[in-house]
């Protein structure tokens, strides 16, 4: 049987601190021996083969194991300890979690409860759920439109080039000048993009003239952007 530790909380038993305090106890033990037992027998290990690993009679497992008993923490530590197991153990106070178990590899975090809801939609356990959305998050592509959106440094100085253009326009038009499968006229497409010269569909590589210093800047700008593009359009593939 599993339990509903959650639900047991949301339920209104009685105002009494000792009886709340009696509820959790009773309840953790419950989450605590269920899990114990569980990791065992996943194991494949009877509980005379774990206490033989624990060097205990088998009467001690089945005390560690029974929801009825107190524990020392650290026979159940112990316990743990031989299947490969951790306790994680966390304190809440109001808004504020603090993990005081070993996070290494694991974090307690509390969730709102609208992503219990979610994960049931999905019909996913909430473990499943959460780590589905974290791969989901990780592995989001930045579009070019988003990136010339964005407050990086060089999308800013882009904005700024082609500040008579829409940032429609602009995305639109380096996603286009991607599709030339020249390297070389493809660098020079952009740099012509920045310095308001030709077309993207045009292959003249004549850049506007200009001063020395500004022509300088822009062809910096250019490699910037292209360098940029090239992460971008990698991680699309």
């Amino acid at each position: 049987m599993k339990y509903n530790f959650q639900e047991w909380l949301k339920t209104d038993i009685s105002d009494e601190p000792e009886v709340i305090l009696a509820g959790k106890l009773e309840y953790l033990r419950l989450y605590l021996t269920d899990a114990m037992r569980s990791l065992r027998e996943k194991a494949g290990l009877t509980q005379d083969q774990l206490a033989e690993k624990l060097g205990v009679q088998q009467a001690a497992v089945s005390k560690l194991e029974s929801s009825l008993k107190d524990h020392k923490l650290e026979s159940v530590l112990d316990y743990l300890h031989k299947l490969n197991a951790d306790l994680l153990v966390a304190v809440k106070q109001e808004d504020e979690l603090i993990q005081v178990s070993d996070n290494d590899g694991m974090i307690l975090i509390d969730l709102p409860e609208e992503i219990e809801d979610l994960a049931e939609v999905e019909k996913m356990s909430l473990r499943e759920y959460i780590l589905a959305a974290i791969q989901n998050f990780s592995q989001k592509k930045v579009s070019v439109r988003e990136f010339i959106e964005s407050d990086d440094e060089v999308a800013v100085k882009v904005r700024i080039k082609l500040a008579n253009k829409s940032l429609s326009e602009i995305a639109s038009e380096l996603e286009k000048m991607w599709q030339i499968s020249d390297e070389d006229d493809r660098r020079f497409a952009v740099k012509n993009l920045l310095a308001g010269g030709v077309s993207v569909a045009s292959s003249n590589r004549d850049i506007s003239n200009k001063n020395k210093d500004d022509g300088i800047e822009l062809l910096e700008l250019a490699e910037e952007l292209l360098e940029k593009l090239d992460k971008i359009f990698e991680e699309q593939e």
